[in-house]
This record gives C-alpha cells, structure tokens and sequence, in this order.
C-alpha cells in the first residue's frame, strides 16, 4: 500500500478549513497534518519542517508574500495548490501547479482531490493511463479541457459529433475521470497540458 501524502493546508476561514479537512478525510492516501491561518511568522520554514507533499494555499490571505512564498516551496519541490474564488486573479493561479475553486461542488472537489493523491503516489500507473490513450484521444482531451464543447472539437477536427462523443466516453472509462475539471486536473498533473495553455484560452 502506497505512503499516505502528508498535506498542509494554509487558509484563514474556519469554515473552509473545516470543508477542506472533511474532504481530505474521504481520501485514504492523503493526511492533514497541519493547518495555518497565514498570519504565523517564517511560515515557509514552518512548512518545510513538515516536509509535505501538498500545500493547499489560499492566495488572498497571504496578500504581498504570496509570491515569495510559492516561489520558495516550489522550489523544494512541494506539489502547491491554490484554493481559489471566482475573483481570483489569473495571474495568482499562475504561480500554482493547479488551482481548486472553493465554489466548485463537492464530487468536483474530491476528484481533484483524488487525482492529486493517485498521481504523486503511483508515478507507473500514471505512465501506463496516458499510453493507453490514443493519440486522436490525447488530442480531444485536450481540447476538453480547453473548453471546448463537442460540437467546436469536432469542427476543429473535421470529425463528426458521433465520432468525438465516442472518444470522449472512451476516454472517461479509460481514466475514471468524468468531469472536466478532473480531466483538467489529470492533464495539468501529467503534463498533457501546460496552465499557461488554458489561460490563453
């Protein structure tokens, strides 16, 4: 059985802290082993000493240092998360390996939540999901996760909206995946697509 992955978890609300250590909890490979508001003093050495595989950030509660702060964990190598709003700045969910939306549902939450904890804990399957996907499936999800809707990837592709519809439910099977953020996630995570790409979208 895979280590769990210790998460830490930096955000002021108490009621969001609550939310996201409930969701933690339904999840076997990962652990919460400590909470900060952001207003503690050497935050970044505090959660170094921990050394978590996660940081779930909030980045509107660290204001100025939010910056120096992802900078200098993503520097050693921590998996950072941003827990974000709909107001949130692109340019904050930037300096994040992905973003999660306090606004988003619970299944959407917890399939983020999932994918971060099968990726970082089974680097082998990881490799063997992606080469069961066919190049034509690769390209479709792609553009899934560009927001496009089956109608636009099968004009884009020349293809006919059965045949996009067929690869999509190949794909959902394939990967377990059936949301577009978990497929978001899944593509961030293994490299499939890079942020930058859906923020120019």
């Amino acid at each position: 059985m895979p280590q769990r992955l210790i998460v830490i978890l930096v955000e002021g609300s108490y009621i969001i802290q609550s939310g996201i250590e409930l969701l933690i909890q339904e999840i076997p490979d990962l652990v919460l082993t400590e909470v900060y508001d952001g207003t503690e003093k050497k935050l970044v050495d505090k959660i170094q000493q921990k050394k978590p595989d996660v940081v779930i950030i909030n980045p509107n509660i660290l204001n100025e240092t939010v910056r120096s702060v992802a900078n200098q964990l993503n520097k050693n190598g921590v998996f950072l998360v941003g827990l974000v709003d709909n107001n949130t700045p692109d340019n904050l969910c930037s300096l994040f390996k992905l973003c999660m939306n306090i606004n988003d549902g619970k299944y959407e939450l917890l399939e983020i939540l999932k994918n971060i904890a099968g990726n970082k804990t089974s680097g082998n399957a990881k490799k063997t999901t992606i080469s069961e996907l066919t190049n034509r499936e690769l390209t479709i999800l792609k553009q899934v996760v560009f927001g496009l809707t089956n109608q636009e990837i099968a004009d884009k592709l020349f293809l006919s909206i059965h045949t996009i519809t067929t690869h999509r439910k190949n794909i959902t099977r394939k990967l377990g995946i059936k949301t577009v953020s978990g497929l978001t996630v899944y593509a961030l995570i293994n490299k499939i697509v890079e942020l930058g790409e859906i923020e120019q979208k």
